[in-house]
């Protein structure tokens, strides 16, 4: 409040300087502070620039960073990348000159006026910083800022301000101006893991960025200043407004007239879907990665930028893992159980390429490859080696077993009484039936009479090399195999009696494209094409009227065997087309039981069943060729006997040259029919 008494020059002192703000001492005061930060700068920074320790500009010009390997399937599309940063480093030229101008206006209109520091940008930050009370506001060149990524560290300190300062008048004495523009856009990170312009561009557009429009390049150039903030994926808003300044930026320093900014902001922009593959094929990934660290070292494999073609299929490989996932999630709620594991491998069966490889549920809380790496009882999954081992012995499909109570002497103590899953015995049945309903006493008595040692020999030709026990009970599956060396073996059948050997590379080169290494396919006769043949035809009716008649409905010529351990600890099954085979296995790791009655036909069979029905769209129905060794007759199931010709009663079953049964009495006689039941160990 002023007094009607108030003297006029008191009035006239206190309106030209308030109390508590001298203006004039202000000034001063900052005049004084500036001239002694100047000039202790600049001691500073001649002290610094002689006897400080600087890196060598030198080896910017020998660019080198880390850099991605990318990976593809056998369709040659990038289904995954190897990195310490994720980097794909493009030529300067590359890079269209809009996308370059959207960096420029948004983080250093006058680089190509400076040397390497940007003074007016210095004292219009510092004046924003003094207004607004922080220190938000930056005024690093381009320059700077590659110096800064490239030799520095991120501390904030007035050393390494300095530092940067000398290094960037350094590098701008050494490279050109486009020169750094290369080193900048392809080191500077812009989000989602992508190093560079050009990582950047195609995780969030799906492609390079030789193809970006103005408004995908502005986009893309509002990230260099806070990627997560400005991610176009968790903040869209603010994405958006960023771009509008840079669009701005543009047009107000003459890069773009004012309606192209305008236009290419209302333009509408399409972001990839972020890729969910890496987690889907994480198992696979990391065999490639461990396979090319191990043999190549890990700087070629993080800074050579290798290109490794595989054989993995990635639609398969989705397929797969969705698959195992969800029957695994099902059994779990099925059971209120967890930590449940699996496996599912796919194979060319003609080639042996991995088609897709799930090694286990959670490849975050478990690396260890359970398609690969365990060694699981495969249980009755084993009597197809046996029944091969028979049919080259000179049986056919229809050869009668014993399906009957039997006894061993384990010693003078102890007997081994196997018995069949439902308790039940069936007497005298064809091969056909007794594979197809996986009857345990018709196969142990069968491995009985074709000698253990046979079993063990087909077992080894057909690609099985884990350590398998020398008695009856490998009947039943009771020596551990890998779902890969089982996989393999089913391959041998599928494709003709050759074994494929299983190979997961195509190709493999590197930066330069040189080749490193490459491979064929390679097959090796293991068994006779009558007899891989005939097994087929065994392994069709395990689909058609045994243990995996749930299967049925995906094709008339799928073969395959269903798997279950003792207690049902451990599920299989396993199975293929004439051009595609696929494997299951599912258990705990630790092992114990599944659950009452979570049989291979109730765990593994779905899975099997759910990936099937989304790969064999891919490939042609049609069944297994017919080798010139094998022929066809009628027969009758009940007697084993062939019918006369022209009969239309019976099954018409194939049978090696020369092994045809004796024909029988004309007439029908239908063989009994019995309740299907899965397979025990």
């Amino acid at each position: 409040m002023i007094s009607g008494k108030e003297d006029p020059l008191e009035r006239r002192t206190a309106f030209e300087e308030p109390a508590g703000f001298p203006w004039k001492k202000l000034f001063l005061l900052g005049f004084v502070l500036g001239l002694c930060f100047l000039l202790g700068a600049g001691v500073a920074f001649a002290l610094l620039s002689q006897f400080g320790d600087f890196p060598s500009i030198e080896s910017a010009a020998a660019y080198r960073p880390s850099v991605s390997s990318k990976i593809y399937d056998r369709n040659n599309r990038i289904v995954g990348e190897i990195y310490i940063e994720k980097r794909t480093v493009v030529p300067y030229q590359a890079i269209p000159k809009h996308v370059v101008n959207a960096f420029l206006a948004a983080e250093d209109a006058n680089f190509f006026k400076h040397k390497g520091v940007d003074y007016t940008a210095i004292v219009r930050a510092a004046l924003k910083d003094i207004l607004s009370g922080g220190f938000a506001q930056g005024a690093s060149t381009i320059t700077q800022q590659t110096v800064k990524s490239l030799f520095l560290t991120p501390e904030k300190s007035i050393r390494r301000k300095l530092k940067e300062i000398i290094l960037a008048y350094r590098i701008e004495k050494k490279m050109t101006k486009e020169e750094i523009l290369f080193l900048y856009l392809n080191q500077i990170y812009l989000g989602d893991g992508a190093y560079g312009v050009e990582a950047a561009s195609r995780a969030y557009f799906g492609r390079g960025v030789n193809s970006l429009s103005v408004a995908e390049g502005a986009l893309l150039a509002g990230l260099a200043q806070a990627p997560t903030r400005y991610s176009p994926r968790n903040h869209l808003d603010q994405a958006k407004a960023r771009q509008r300044y840079v669009l701005r930026r543009m047009a107000e320093v003459g890069f773009l007239a004012p309606a192209e900014a305008d236009k290419a902001y209302k333009a509408r922009i399409t972001m990839a879907p972020p890729s969910n593959f890496r987690s889907k094929a994480a198992y696979f990934l990391e065999y490639v990665r461990s396979y090319i660290q191990e043999k190549y070292g890990s700087d070629a494999l993080y800074k050579n930028e290798m290109q490794i073609y595989t054989t993995i299929d990635g639609r398969l490989q989705e397929a797969a893992h969705d698959a195992l996932i969800e029957g695994v999630r099902r059994t779990e709620e099925r059971n209120r159980y967890s930590g449940l594991q699996g496996a599912l491998l796919a194979i060319d069966p003609h080639t042996g390429g991995v088609l897709a490889m799930v090694g286990g549920v959670d490849f975050m809380e478990s690396q260890f490859n359970r398609a690969i790496q365990a060694r699981r009882q495969p249980g009755s999954a084993f009597k197809p080696i046996i029944y091969t081992a028979a049919l080259d012995k000179g049986k056919t499909i229809v050869s009668t077993l014993d399906d009957s109570p039997i006894e061993f002497e384990r010693n003078e103590n102890e007997l081994w009484k196997p018995k069949n899953y439902d308790g039940t015995f069936l007497g005298p049945i064809p091969m056909l039936e007794a594979l197809a309903k996986s009857r345990n006493l018709a196969t142990v008595r069968l491995l009985n009479e074709i000698g253990v040692d046979t079993a063990i020999q087909e077992a080894r030709a057909l690609g099985i090399e884990s350590p398998i026990e020398r008695n009856l009970s490998i009947a039943l599956g009771s020596s551990g195999v890998t779902p890969l060396e089982l996989c393999t073996a089913y391959a041998t059948f599928a494709n003709g009696g050759e074994r494929p050997t299983p190979y997961f590379f195509r190709e493999i080169r590197d930066a330069s494209g040189n080749i490193l290494e490459s491979a064929e396919p390679q097959t090796k006769r293991a068994i006779p094409p009558e007899t891989a043949y005939l097994t087929v035809r065994l392994m069709q009716e395990v689909i058609r009227s045994g243990t995996a008649t749930a299967a049925r409905g995906l094709g008339p010529y799928l073969a395959g065997k269903t798997g279950t351990t003792n207690e049902n600890t451990d599920a299989w099954f396993i199975g293929f087309s004439p051009d595609l085979l696929a494997g299951v296995w599912i258990g705990f790791d630790t092992p114990k039981p599944l659950g009452d009655r979570q049989s291979a036909a109730a765990v593994a069979l779905p899975i099997w069943i759910r990936f099937m029905s989304r790969a064999l769209p891919h490939y042609p129905e049609r069944d297994f060729p017919v080798p010139p060794g094998v022929t066809f007759a009628r027969v009758d199931l009940a007697s084993g006997k062939a019918l006369p010709p022209g009969a239309i009663e019976g099954v018409s079953l194939p049978f090696r040259l020369g092994t045809v049964p004796e024909a029988g009495p004309a007439g029908k006689q239908p063989s009994p029919r019995r309740q299907t039941s899965d397979d025990l160990l």
